[in-house]
């Protein structure tokens, strides 16, 4: 699944949200561009939830929601629950 994410200004940005990201039960990998302002993130859905991983890139220090791959009203629900 992909997130788009803001707030980024250096590649150490992208290194420390995969860091917090894959510090997650249930993540395979994270893999953010700085360049594309997105994270992408392989994970075990039974182990780790969508809004789970959009609280630890937020948790980071960077802004961040679903991208276009998932459906719309997913995006505002994981949002919400990330945010709180």
């Amino acid at each position: 699944m992909t997130w788009k994410v803001t707030g980024m200004h250096c590649s150490s940005c992208s290194i420390l949200i995969d860091e917090n990201v894959e510090d997650l039960e249930g993540v395979t990998s994270s893999n953010t561009s700085m360049k594309k302002k997105v994270t992408t993130v392989t994970f075990d859905i039974s182990r780790c939830n969508p809004a789970q991983i959009a609280a630890a890139i937020i948790g980071a220090g960077y802004q961040a929601a679903p991208a276009t791959d998932a459906p719309r009203t997913a995006r505002r629900s994981w949002l919400r629950r990330a945010t709180g």
